[in-house]
């Protein structure tokens, strides 16, 4: 589900819960939404059943956003180190774009409605799969380093995405994109930095 299919209010709402979620200590809840948004708890029941909704809702946002760039570094090129570029500029993207997402994505929140936990494990599975599909076909090309199996290169790479995360979510020191990049590339498709 891509924001542009959401009329402006469910729109507000998912906002405005990504933004509570910024906050380790508070708890989200309707009245809060309301508050953040100024509207009154029933305007949000008119756009969601629940608080469950909205969170499913919002699972299915991060979803379309952390698995959709798989389909469009397939689409653009054959090569790996593009592939891979791809997906990670958009995960660096998202990850900064979206602090209260980072956060959800680390499991905070998982508790907030039922069902988000399993949701959060199966897009983390989801993600790995495909980048190690990615890697896989890219050993099938000689395009990895030498020595390196993609199982090797997803840790490599879903390492950097996590650390990301926790340098985003708890203001950690954090080492530029650039140098993010450069690191994956050289150790494990074994070449310089192309592009990001």
């Amino acid at each position: 589900m891509s924001l542009g299919e959401m009329t402006e209010g469910k729109l507000r709402i998912l906002r405005a819960v990504s933004t509570l979620l910024e906050d380790p200590a508070g708890r989200v809840t309707i009245s809060k939404i309301a508050k953040t948004i100024h509207v009154t708890d029933a305007a949000i029941y008119r756009h969601y059943k629940s608080k469950d909704e909205i969170f499913s809702s919002l699972l299915a946002y991060m979803e379309t956003n952390l698995l959709g760039p798989f389909n469009a570094a397939q689409q653009e090129s054959q090569d790996t180190v593009l592939r891979m570029s791809t997906v990670f500029n958009h995960y660096m993207d998202f990850i900064e774009g979206h602090p209260g997402l980072a956060r959800l994505y680390l499991g905070h929140g998982a508790t907030e409605a039922s069902g988000v936990a399993e949701r959060i494990k199966m897009l983390h599975a989801k993600m790995r799969s495909q980048i190690a599909q990615i890697l896989r076909i890219g050993q099938a090309r000689n395009e990895l380093a030498e020595g390196l199996s993609p199982e090797q290169g997803t840790e490599i790479f879903y390492g950097m995405l996590v650390s990301a995360s926790m340098a985003q979510v708890y203001g950690f020191p954090m080492v530029e994109v650039s140098e993010r990049w450069e690191a994956f590339s050289v150790s494990t498709l074994g070449v310089a930095s192309r592009a990001v």
